[in-house]
């Protein structure tokens, strides 16, 4: 048994080991592969974020130019040249405010001005169509840029020559970006331009995570070239270096300064576990089941030893408890047979003696066997009546000093003069007796055993102690178990069942109590029973 159950617990623990590691192989490609996801998602969403931006940039131009080219600032003038061929009729667009005006004047088709006022809206200004239409004419943007340009240059021209006084060797545009005292120049960058973008992005950058569920700090480095991408480890992410340059009019001819951003995850481990949260739960609580169910078939299987280890004790004991009194009535016969005892009257009545005690015994063994199994299946019944306690304790002391060889001293207390108990007599007299004899047997060679009666509420409280070798504290828990025995090797000096204790805690249950016990080695043991003083 012990080798089976030995090969059992090696391929458990082999399964067992197999099942977790497979597991962890799976929660580690699972991991990775969403790592990669969230590379991905994040630098989609550093793209639709650098859309976003871009968006605002182009509305902000949409914005200045529709100001800008409306009256009084700018006038616009119309004119349509109209000929046979109505859908190619020529369509001119004449602007000019108090500096200066196209000499130029941009043309286009009407279908094409109308195409661009039913993009605009229906209730479109003039000045708002053609800023949509110089967004798809470059030549029409070219010309918004030189009329205001120039507009903004003439109108501070004082300025300009006190700046380039000042600055003699200063390029012209570096004039028109970065000259403050020129406030209204389409030319000039906003006021801390580089940290409004980033503010802008980050802005943008926080709306599109949240779109695709990523839930991760990220900090936004900035740069004045692009480098090169570091490599992605499993510990951060790093999206790609995106040129930023929605600032100013820049992106219309007017170069001005692009600074590179990248954003870096540095925590991206969490937004993904919390990703794959409920299949890692899911796979934590199945490796748990799975551990808990090999616990448990262990756990079986030992009990399955034991119980065999335990029947096997009990059969032998059992053995030796039949043989001695069958030995010593054969014995009482032969002697009655063979050596003429029959002539012989006290030597018949003392054989005769010996042999109705050793049947007494064998009878007490077979009802004890057969009372364990009617309690199991619960086939006991209570008689209950009334009994005195002082005549039941009493009957059990001088019936177990009769029984015994050992000096025993047995000593009665009963502190509050209990007189009656509403139980069953002969079921109440075997707990005690089973509780007497087992003192008496475990004991040393001079035993001495206290029996002390006393209430509690409405309980009536039984106490037997005596000064034997105690109970290992081991073993405590497990002593009301059938056929358990405390081992003492292969040596058993007392022979027994293992089922008294089993059966006084049934009998005791039975009542509606309790047992319970307290045991220090080479102290001794006390047995404490507690039982209802009456049925209600």
């Amino acid at each position: 048994m012990k080798q089976k159950l030995k090969v059992v617990f090696i391929l458990i623990a082999i399964a067992l080991f197999g099942i977790i590691g497979f597991q962890a192989y799976w929660t580690i490609n699972v991991y990775k592969i969403n790592k990669r996801r969230f590379d991905a998602n994040i630098n989609l969403a550093m793209q639709r974020a650098m859309d976003d931006c871009k968006k605002d940039y182009f509305d902000s131009i949409r914005r200045v130019l529709i100001r800008r080219l409306s009256p009084p600032e700018t006038k616009i003038k119309i004119d349509t040249l109209h000929d046979k061929d109505t859908a190619n009729a020529v369509l001119f667009v004449r602007m000019s405010n108090k500096y200066t005006s196209l000499t130029t004047p941009f043309n286009t088709t009407i279908p094409k001005y109308n195409y661009y006022r039913k993009m605009a809206g229906r209730n479109a200004t003039v000045p708002r169509v053609l800023t949509e239409m110089s967004f798809y004419q470059p030549a029409l943007m070219n010309d918004f840029t030189v009329l205001l340009g120039m507009y903004d240059i003439q109108d501070h021209s004082a300025q300009l020559v006190d700046f380039v006084k000042k600055h003699p060797n200063a390029p012209i545009d570096t004039m028109l970006k970065f000259n403050r005292s020129i406030p209204r120049s389409i030319y000039e960058l906003p006021e801390n331009y580089k940290s409004s973008g980033m503010r802008r992005l980050r802005r943008h950058l926080n709306a599109e995570l949240i779109k695709i569920g990523v839930a991760s700090p990220f900090g936004l480095l900035s740069t004045g070239e692009n480098v090169p991408r570091l490599a992605s480890g499993p510990r951060y992410s790093e999206t790609p270096a995106y040129a930023y340059k929605y600032q100013g009019f820049t992106v219309f001819g007017i170069t001005g300064p692009v600074f590179y951003i990248r954003a870096v995850f540095h925590r991206p481990q969490y937004a993904i576990l919390k990703n794959m949260l409920f299949p890692l739960i899911l796979s934590i609580l199945l490796m748990l089941f799975l551990i808990y169910c090999f616990y448990y078939i262990i756990h079986t299987f030992i009990a399955q030893k034991k119980l065999a280890d335990l029947k096997d004790d009990f059969i032998n004991n059992m053995t030796h408890e039949l043989k001695t009194p069958i030995a010593t009535i054969t014995v009482a016969i032969e002697g009655l047979q063979k050596f003429n005892a029959l002539n012989d009257t006290e030597k018949t009545q003392r054989y005769l003696e010996t042999s109705r005690e050793e049947l007494s015994r064998l009878n007490d063994l077979v009802t004890k066997v057969l009372d364990i199994a009617a309690f199991e299946n619960k086939e006991i019944e209570l008689s209950k009546e009334n009994i005195n306690i002082d005549e039941l304790v009493n009957g059990v002391i001088a019936s177990e000093k009769q029984k015994t060889s050992k000096s025993v001293s047995i000593t009665f207390v009963n502190k509050d003069n209990v007189e009656i108990i509403y139980a069953d007599k002969v079921h109440l007299r075997n707990v005690l007796t089973n509780l007497v004899d087992n003192a008496i047997k475990y004991g040393n060679d001079e035993v001495d055993i206290t029996i002390t009666c006393y209430k509690r509420d409405n309980e009536l409280i039984l106490s037997v102690k005596d000064n034997g070798p105690g109970i290992p504290a081991a073993h405590r828990s497990l002593i009301f178990e059938k056929f358990h025995r405390v081992p003492t090797g292969n040596l058993h000096a007392v022979k027994g069942t293992g089922l008294g204790l089993s059966y006084v805690k049934y009998i005791v249950e039975a009542h509606g109590g309790d047992i319970s016990v307290d045991s220090e080695i080479n102290k001794g043991s006390e047995f404490i029973v507690s039982l209802p003083l009456s049925d209600g």
